[in-house]
């Protein structure tokens, strides 16, 4: 029981840095355009003229809205204030797999004295 004890702490650490490894940045660029792309984003977040944010997955035009096809939502093309796409951020994944890292080697350097 005391070793899951100890195991627990070190697999959170593994999966702590998955959280940073994606961030939504601006598309610059219009949702047709967009979705044009030889290989179109799996989400999308868009942000309404009066403020609503929707995640869209699996976006597709269709009949002037943005429509996820992947689960519910939609969104008119002309009522979309700004696009963003998920990329992956290289400062944020080394910001927070560092820490683990080096946790995780110390942790390790004190369970295996002998």
């Amino acid at each position: 029981m005391s070793r899951m004890r100890s195991i627990r702490p070190l697999l959170m650490l593994m999966v702590l840095p998955l959280a940073g490894c994606l961030t939504w940045t601006p598309a610059g660029m219009s949702a047709e355009a967009l979705l044009q792309q030889p290989e179109p984003p799996e989400r999308v977040r868009v942000v309404t003229n009066d403020g609503a944010e929707l995640i869209l997955e699996q976006p597709v035009i269709r009949a002037g809205a943005l429509v996820a096809t992947a689960a519910p939502g939609a969104v008119l093309v002309g009522d979309v204030s700004s696009l963003e796409v998920e990329k992956v951020s290289i400062g944020r994944t080394i910001g927070l797999a560092l820490p683990g890292v080096i946790i995780l080697a110390i942790v390790g350097k004190r369970s295996c004295r002998c």
